[in-house]
């Protein structure tokens, strides 16, 4: 899989789940076209926001603070760093990364092996300026939305960069 087959995946499951999610409720209170749209669109970035930066912490996450255990390489998930590793890093950094991905179990070694692979090939913090973007896409979406009410929106604000840390 791809980095770009990677974002089709992830729209088409996780952004478009919370999308329409969020879209269902703007179609509840308004019949406005544009504020639904808008809506829609907050979703899908903030659903795309989401996902990217669950993989961020699947591997590089501080659990104590996450509450989420960092085992997307042992669990051979196919990640956006993974991925992105396997289109960036150099070919014996790429190889090695194959050889490792092949395994039938993944020893703790093997896990830090593929994780500084993942960090020489810039997958850290390429995951996380793609989390950033997507993120900062959905605040600039609900910003622009008028919805009257200015707590609600600095609430829901703080609570995607509460989540989304990025």
């Amino acid at each position: 899989m791809s980095v770009e087959l990677y974002f089709d995946m992830i729209g088409r499951k996780t952004a478009a789940l919370i999308a329409a999610s969020i879209e269902a409720g703007a179609l509840l209170a308004t019949d406005d076209d544009d504020v639904v749209a808008r809506y829609r669109r907050f979703g899908w970035a903030l659903g795309l926001a989401f996902q990217v930066n669950d993989d961020l912490l699947g591997i590089w996450g501080d659990e104590r603070s996450t509450g989420k255990e960092p085992t997307d390489v042992a669990r051979r998930k196919k990640t956006l760093p993974l991925l992105y590793a396997f289109e960036h890093a150099g070919p014996e950094d790429r190889e090695r990364l194959a050889e490792l991905s092949a395994l039938e179990t993944t020893a703790l070694d093997d896990v830090r092996e593929i994780v500084a692979i993942l960090d020489r090939s810039g997958a850290q913090d390429y995951t996380r300026a793609q989390a950033r973007r997507y993120r900062d896409d959905a605040l600039a979406e609900l910003d622009a939305i008028d919805v009257g009410d200015d707590v609600a929106r600095d609430k829901l604000r703080s609570i995607i960069l509460g989540v989304i840390t990025a």
